[in-house]
């Protein structure tokens, strides 16, 4: 069964301002893990002792495209006192051009020679810019699966590009270990909302992403009307609804 972690970007002001408290405050909600996208200037082994005594696991840590270009052996070493192999590109540019998508292509093979050497894994973070048609139809994250990585697929922002996401799991399954659950009010503007209230219809989708195999379900809400903490603790309950009754 899949676990349910929060992406901790979620939290990110409140991670800021206090790790060790949002790690308990996020076990209390009833959350399995997280993943991390900053330690937030502490060391990885303080960061480690607060996971353990939360029971958090880490599912995985975003990273950007110039940070895994300089600072590759640092996340490794890091990644082995922190518990996780996974690092995940959380973001390019949205590709304009097949020649944008070769280039990322590229710089993204030789990260991820590097991150075997290091005994890291690489993923892929999508938003919606890799998921629209270029030109002659093919999209960026077609070309981003011919390499040895491993895909996390946002779910939301596939859906806000139009894309059906259980489809897409079908086509990528065996290849996507993380997902990022994501809801919108609507598409064609970023009306971020927790998990059920919104459009993107995880009633079906969530079962679907279990069913292909994911190990996590990550909630991740970009922007919140209220208190991050409160938007992940709805979210939570509805998610858990939905695999219940699936």
């Amino acid at each position: 069964m899949a676990r349910i972690g929060l992406m901790l970007y979620t939290v990110r002001g409140d991670c800021a301002h206090d790790l060790e408290g949002t790690l308990r405050a996020v076990t209390a909600l009833g959350y399995e893990g997280v993943e991390l996208f900053d330690l937030h200037g502490h060391p990885p082994d303080q960061v480690r002792a607060w996971l353990d005594d939360c029971g958090l696991e880490v599912a995985g840590r975003h990273a950007s495209l110039d940070v895994l270009e300089r600072e590759l052996p640092r996340l490794g070493t890091e990644a082995v006192v922190l518990g996780s192999s996974r690092v995940v590109l959380s973001w390019i540019e949205p590709p304009t051009s097949l020649a944008a998508v070769a280039a990322v292509k590229e710089r993204l093979g030789r990260i991820a020679e590097r991150a075997g050497e290091l005994g890291l894994e690489v993923g892929f973070h999508n938003h919606d810019g890799e998921l629209r048609p270029l030109e002659g139809g093919s999209r960026a994250l077609d070309a981003l699966r011919e390499l040895p990585i491993f895909l996390e697929l946002d779910l939301g922002w596939a859906w806000w590009a139009g894309v059906d996401p259980v489809e897409l799991l079908e086509e990528t399954s065996g290849r996507v270990p993380l997902v990022h659950v994501k809801d919108f009010r609507t598409r064609g503007e970023r009306s971020f909302c927790p998990v059920g209230d919104g459009a993107v219809g995880y009633e079906r989708i969530a079962p679907a992403a279990v069913a292909s195999g994911v190990e996590w379900l990550l909630v991740e809400q970009d922007e919140t009307e209220g208190p991050a903490l409160d938007a992940a603790a709805t979210s939570l309950v509805a998610l858990r609804a939905m695999l219940e009754g699936a």
